[in-house]
């Protein structure tokens, strides 16, 4: 059994920080396991976005719904555990910069996907809610006092407003001689 990871949890109206036990999946399967539709998260702290410095409260545990969840920010990329996406025949990934608006923050990060980034298979295929993305930035739109940036996080699909590919300029210095050219 793998330990407890620290995670940072956003929903549309509190922060949440804790630990969850995700197994030996890794947090991906976990979140994305069709037949839970809450979260524990132990030893929780929850604050509200609105009142940031000031702590609501302390919980040994914490149920959280998964439908209400935004993002979960973790400390590595390996808290993530295999996400790989199932298709026919041997597919790489490639590293999208992407700047997402979905329950009331903007992302933006890269995520990975099986050759040029398709918006309609990336939101439609498949039965993930919760989608890995990397190098991560988080701003609360109507509290811009809140941000936060991660190695990774898990975002959910189904509260996605917008998506965009990031312009060139707009990429990260060090990553952006290793993205291919916009089309």
């Amino acid at each position: 059994m793998a330990n407890p990871i620290s995670v940072e949890i956003y929903t549309t109206s509190h922060r949440i920080l804790g630990r969850i036990d995700p197994g030996a999946s890794g947090l991906f399967s976990h979140l994305n396991i069709p037949t839970t539709n809450y979260l524990a998260v132990e030893g929780a702290h929850l604050n509200r976005l609105h009142q940031p410095g000031r702590m609501v409260a302390r919980y040994p545990t914490l149920w959280v719904v998964k439908d209400e969840i935004v993002t979960v920010l973790l400390s590595n990329r390996g808290e993530v555990g295999p996400s790989g996406i199932a298709r026919g025949g041997y597919t790489t990934t490639m590293p999208h910069w992407v700047h997402l608006v979905l329950g009331g923050y903007e992302l933006r990060g890269q995520v990975e996907t099986p050759g040029k980034f398709n918006f309609g298979s990336f939101m439609i295929e498949g039965d993930r809610i919760f989608i890995p993305l990397y190098n991560t930035e988080l701003i609360a739109v109507m509290f811009p006092d809140i941000r936060a940036s991660s190695p990774a996080m898990l975002f959910n699909r189904e509260m996605v407003d917008a998506i965009a590919l990031l312009p060139r300029e707009a990429m990260p210095r060090s990553s952006s001689q290793a993205q291919p050219a916009a089309p």
